[in-house]
């Protein structure tokens, strides 16, 4: 597998088309100066926005840039992630980031002057303008946070230090992506292995026990090495949220980010009771890996290796793009025939190569098909990684076909539900087809662990997130021993007693890159929950539930996300959909151990 991905790695149609975006830098660079000086204009429009056309041309105008400044920010930005150690790659990211920032800058007026409109006064801009009724949605989204809107001089003072308390985030990056070097490790063959972000997922898949302890142990053992940093880098990004939070008048930063996105925080804290309430689940699941392994004791480094690894076997690309259609069928054809396109028209940038970013995601620009980045080996995991992404790809792609710009985006809160129902939808399906019981038991085994790797442990971060937000709320320093401790804690309340908390578990948290996400991650576990009820309405054919699901899918960010889902079919303001979730878990969890008894009388 490997020589064929090295193969791979030169072959242009497993690469993304950049082109599509931009045919060359000189396009990019005179995209990025008509920006700037379109940017320049808006000053213009300051204490003008109660006239009814004065108010249309300025946001007409700063629609027209953004959609300039996205397109050139993504070409920037997907240079970088496949190079970052590339100084043109750098100073191109860098100075799309600059430009953004004299936006904010020079619209900072913007909802200072539509806050301090009363109602009356906007009912009658309108009515003089009848074009702003596409800005309407726009300019309420804008106005709900009325009672966070500062003045514009306190606006244009929090947007000057927008760039400034990014550093954390940005830094945390580079150190991850570009300047944290592992150590190399023996391998089973007495071999040398360098680790990196990429590798060590594989690693601690390895049958080989003492493999899996030198790859922990060597990771952990450099984010030990600067926890310190780490520490101080996490306690800015934290200090800056609060700060925030603080200048708009909310109640807590958590309550911010939430508010935003019209999420009480009763959905948050649902979440966490749901699953703490069930969390003796994952205790049997370690109990039963502790039993199939044959350990005395379970360690961090013993939960992600496959409990049957003689089924651990290699797919093709064209195997997984194989697999990946025909998990997905129940979906329809014109889902199939997107997919088709997906495979065909270079949306993927599919292999790992030296200072490629690691890990997977998906980004769009309106108006063009949808970027996939992936760091494919082969193994089962990567299969599933494709599904994932090009859910997240098919979501952006019906919504910016059926939307218009300012309705097709959608919230960050559903974000994760199209990814997941395609990765549930295909495990489900595979499992279903499997004919041997050992084949079976290996799939099951992988749909526990997503469970694991999502529902349980981003519902663990989440509950980090927050109880870290409140420490640093009532005034406490984020120190590492501090964040090792509490995060020592809540590991070894979620797995149980027959996990051992070595001491490097307490630096995991360095790790976690959506802790500069602002109260991110609970969205992984409330939207692998969400779609783990719409795979199995999907899978059964239940009603409409096809089209509804592809109807969510064009809805985009037209509507607010827990409508959208709601209108999909479930309502996660009710805590019962995180319960139908965990039902699923216990209910493969019984057909495992049941399956696994059977397997051991067989021998």
């Amino acid at each position: 597998m490997q020589a064929a991905a090295g193969q791979a790695q030169a072959n242009t149609a497993d690469t993304w088309d950049v082109s599509r975006l931009y045919p060359n830098e000189a396009a990019w660079q005179a995209d990025i100066r008509h920006v700037e000086e379109e940017i320049g204009k808006l000053a213009a429009y300051k204490g003008k926005l109660a006239n009814a056309k004065q108010l249309y041309a300025m946001l007409n105008q700063e629609e027209s840039i953004m959609r300039k400044l996205e397109k050139a920010y993504t070409y920037a930005h997907l240079l970088f992630d496949t190079d970052t150690v590339n100084p043109e790659n750098q100073r191109r990211l860098d100075k799309v980031r600059q430009v953004a920032q004299k936006l904010t800058l020079a619209t900072s007026f913007t909802a200072s002057e539509l806050a301090a409109m009363d109602d009356a006064k906007l009912k009658k801009i309108y009515r003089q303008e009848k074009k702003l009724e596409r800005y309407k949605r726009y300019i309420r989204e804008l106005r709900k946070e009325k009672a966070h809107i500062l003045s514009e001089k306190e606006e244009r003072l929090l947007a000057l230090t927008s760039e400034a308390t990014g550093v954390a985030g940005q830094t945390y990056r580079y150190l991850l992506d570009s300047d944290l070097v592992f150590p190399a490790i023996q391998d089973i063959n007495g071999k040398k292995v360098q680790i990196n972000r990429t590798n060590y997922a594989s690693l601690l898949t390895s049958p080989n026990r003492e493999l899996r302890r030198r790859a922990f142990e060597a990771t952990y053992g450099t984010y030990g090495q600067y926890q310190n940093t780490f520490a101080s880098l996490l306690q800015g990004e934290v200090r800056k949220h609060i700060a925030y939070a603080k200048a708009r008048n909310y109640p807590s930063a958590r309550y911010a980010a939430l508010h935003a996105a019209d999420i009480p925080e009763s959905v948050y804290d649902n979440v966490i009771s749901t699953v703490r309430r069930r969390v003796t689940l994952l205790h049997r699941y370690a109990a039963l890996r502790k039993k199939l392994l044959g350990l005395p004791a379970v360690h961090k480094y013993d939960l992600y290796v496959p409990l049957f690894p003689d089924k651990n076997r290699e797919y093709s690309l064209d195997e997984a793009k194989t697999k990946v259609r025909e998990g997905l069928a129940p979906l329809g054809p014109d889902y199939r025939r997107r997919l088709d396109e997906a495979f065909t028209n270079r949306w993927m940038d599919v292999y790992s190569r030296k200072n490629k970013t690691g890990g997977a995601y998906q980004t769009a620009v309106y108006g063009y098909p949808p970027y996939v980045l992936l760091n494919y080996h082969g193994r089962l995991d990567d299969v599933l990684t494709m599904a994932h992404e090009l859910g997240h790809a098919m979501h952006s792609y019906y919504a910016n076909e059926t939307q218009d710009y300012l309705d097709a985006g959608y919230g960050v809160f559903v974000a994760e539900v199209a990814s997941t129902v395609n990765e549930s939808m295909l495990l489900r399906g595979w499992i279903a087809q499997a004919k041997e019981p050992e084949e079976k038991a290996a799939l099951l085994n992988r749909y526990l662990d997503t469970f694991q790797g999502t529902l349980f442990t981003q519902t663990l971060l989440a509950e980090f997130e927050r109880d870290i937000h409140r420490v640093a709320e009532a005034g406490e320093t984020l120190t590492a021993d501090y964040l090792a401790q509490q995060y020592r804690k809540l590991v070894g309340e979620y797995y149980g007693p027959s996990l051992v908390i070595d001491p490097l578990v307490g630096v995991e948290w360095a790790r976690i890159p959506h802790f500069y996400k602002n109260f991110y991650v609970y969205q992984y576990a409330t939207g692998f929950s969400a779609a783990t009820v719409l795979a199995d309405e999907l899978l059964k054919g239940e009603g409409k539930a096809q089209e509804k699901y592809l109807d969510f899918l064009r809805t985009g960010g037209a509507k607010p996300s827990l409508d959208a889902l709601a209108q999909a079919g479930v309502n996660l303001r009710d805590p019962h959909v995180i319960s139908r979730a965990l039902d699923v878990f216990e209910e493969t969890l019984e057909e495992l151990e049941r399956l696994a008894n059977e397997l051991s009388k067989a021998k």
